[in-house]
């Protein structure tokens, strides 16, 4: 424990030094690790890598959002046609493709929005966008890494990733020089690259081998970018056992500097309280757990969740200075025939929790009684948010909100029913039913309120 409090102690430094402020409180429940670094740099390559200041990206910036459509989807019919990327004004509801050439259809590669469909996702760095691509054939698949310019004038290719090598889509990082990325191999062999914003070979930074948990046969995660601060990234890794009983969350340090990856603290999740142990047949396992560890994979902010289904608490871990931040209390909590489980998404203006209650019996299974329920939290402060819509198929569902910036919120509050046509490998022609979604934005407190009245995206040329 005195070693893992030094470490914690020192990174607390570290990053305060860089303009961090240091942590005020530490998590309810917080497990040491080993404390011996790894150096999993190439040994000709020991030196600095990027310069200036580490940026977390994702598809939300300076009050824009950036995001890929098929004309389908916005004219709602039943061919696929063109696809663009937008930048969603949260402010207005405009959208706009990301091209700002003078008389530019918008209709072919020479556009800088123009998207053969393969874009995958979108991330946004002030007015610069970057985009991961998967090409996708029968003999050789991969993903690419593209860049639209500041003035949306030009997209450049920045490199291929080598087939056979999957992209960490959560948890990208840029400073002035390198987009940062890891991709997993087929033998489950993660790697962290380096490629220059100006296009250019990548350069591997570190592999996590030779950490424990780094490979093995079993490990359900990756390590996923969670916090960036003067040179250094935080990932983390969940480590979880065949029969679920056991969970933790690792965290590891990968420093810029010398390309060094250090493990860091472990956040292990509580035995709980068992109200029924499976016995791998009739029974199933309903466990109701003090401290339960979550690493975010939607929104604007990354890190990790610290979520109480006895107390009904939330709460948000920052994991690169070992602090936690009470999100909100009072939720449902798991009990006797209920079943709970939260979900923490962040964005600027707020947190988004969705808890889901399970019906259970006394044999632990589902009874078929579940609700799932939204909350908006800001300052300890939770509101529901009531507003519904229908889904073709899958019945009324909550509105699903994709990010909360500046007083606004931007959400897909509705959907619009049709068909769709296909055609078999034989030549046959099919129809199948079909939604889309509906996306708009409204002020943040009117949602707050309960209003529905939603401004439709206004999708221009």
């Amino acid at each position: 424990m005195k070693k893992y409090l030094a470490i914690t102690a020192a990174l607390a430094l570290v990053l305060t030094a860089c303009g961090h402020a240091a942590p005020d409180s530490t998590p309810t429940l917080t497990a040491a690790t080993e404390t011996t670094q790894a150096t999993a740099a190439p040994a000709d390559q020991p030196q600095s890598i990027g310069s200036g200041t580490l940026r977390l990206l994702t598809a939300s910036a300076d009050g824009v959002y950036y995001q890929a459509f098929n004309d389908w989807e916005i004219n709602y019919t039943d061919t696929m046609g063109r696809a663009l990327i937008y930048a969603i004004d949260e402010q207005t509801g405009d959208a706009r493709p990301a091209c700002s050439l003078p008389g530019c259809a918008h209709d072919n590669a020479a556009c800088p929005a123009w998207s053969d469909g393969n874009v995958t996702l979108c991330y946004g760095d002030g007015d610069e966008v970057y985009l991961l691509v998967f090409h996708y054939n029968d003999e050789t698949s991969y993903y690419c890494w593209e860049r639209i310019n500041a003035n949306h004038t030009e997209r450049t290719l920045l490199a291929d990733v080598e087939p056979g090598l999957s992209v960490v889509g959560r948890g990208v990082a840029v400073d002035d020089k390198n987009l940062y990325y890891s991709v997993l191999d087929d033998n489950r062999h993660q790697t962290l690259w380096a490629v220059d914003k100006a296009g250019g070979q990548p350069q591997k930074v570190c592999r996590w081998d030779d950490l424990a948990d780094g490979a093995g046969e079993y490990y359900p995660e990756m390590y996923t970018l969670l916090e960036v601060g003067c040179r250094q990234m935080t990932f983390a890794k969940t480590i979880q056992s065949t029969d679920a009983r056991t969970k933790a969350i690792q965290i590891c340090t990968v420093d810029l500097a010398n390309r060094s990856c250090t493990p860091q603290q472990r956040y292990e999740r509580d035995a709980g309280t068992v109200f029924v142990a499976g016995d791998g047949m009739e029974k199933r396992d309903m466990i109701s757990y003090r401290n339960d560890y979550h690493i975010l994979t939607e929104g604007s902010r990354n890190g990790l969740a610290n979520c109480n289904y006895q107390s009904g608490e939330v709460g948000y871990l920052n994991a690169a200075v070992d602090s936690l931040t009470p999100v909100a209390d009072g939720f449902p909590t798991t009990r006797a025939g209920w079943e709970c489980y939260y979900s923490l998404t962040g964005f600027a203006d707020g947190w988004l929790v969705w808890v889901d209650e399970c019906g259970r019996d006394e044999n632990g299974n589902g009874t078929g009684d579940n609700t799932t329920r939204q909350y908006f939290c800001r300052n300890g402060v939770k509101t529901e948010l009531t507003q519904q819509r229908y889904i073709q198929g899958k019945d009324v569902q909550n509105i699903r909100i994709l990010d909360a910036q500046g007083g606004r919120v931007l959400a897909a509050y509705d959907t619009k029913n049709g068909t769709v046509r296909g055609m078999e490998k034989d030549g046959t022609l099919y129809t199948q039913p079909t939604s889309w979604d509906i996306y708009g934005v409204i002020a943040l407190e009117d949602l707050l309120a309960g209003s529905t009245d939603f401004t439709p995206l206004n999708f221009a040329e």
